[in-house]
C-alpha cells in the first residue's frame, strides 16, 4: 500500500516493480490487484531478476487492466518510458504490448493440456 499510497500522492506517471528474489512474484501479483481495486490507470513496470514477460504475462495482466510491461531490465526502460509517454503513438504501443501477452498466455495454457502427467 506505501508504494500505491506513494504514486497517488505525488502523482506518478508510470509505477516499476522489481523482483530480486521469488516471494516479490506473489506480492507484484498483489499489488496490481491493488492497483485496480483503486481503479488505476498508471503503467506498471515490471523487472528484476526473477521477472520473466510470461510471467507478466499469465499471472500480473490478467490482475490489472491498466499496461502491465516486462522491461529486461533497467537501461531498457527508458524507451519503454518513452513510449508511454508519448500521447500520439501510447495507445498503440500499450495495445502490441497486451497483444503480445494475450499470445503468451494462451501458448501457456495450450501448454499445460497438452502436458501428459505418469504415475509413479
Amino acid at each position: 500500500d506505501k508504494i500505491l499510497d506513494a504514486a497517488e500522492e505525488h502523482k506518478a506517471d508510470i509505477i516499476g516493480l522489481s523482483g530480486l528474489i521469488t516471494p516479490s512474484l506473489d506480492e507484484m501479483v498483489t499489488v496490481a490487484k491493488k492497483m485496480e481495486e483503486r481503479k488505476m490507470n498508471v503503467p506498471l513496470l515490471i523487472g528484476g531478476a526473477t521477472t520473466s514477460k510470461m510471467h507478466t504475462a499469465v499471472k500480473l495482466t490478467p490482475q490489472y487492466s491498466g499496461p502491465v510491461i516486462y522491461v529486461l531490465d533497467a537501461s531498457r526502460s527508458v524507451p519503454v518510458c518513452q513510449s508511454l509517454m508519448d500521447q500520439e503513438n501510447r495507445d498503440d504501443f500499450v495495445q502490441d504490448i497486451k497483444d503480445q501477452y494475450t499470445e503468451l498466455r494462451e501458448e501457456f495454457y495450450t501448454n499445460l493440456e497438452d502436458r501428459k502427467y505418469l504415475t509413479l
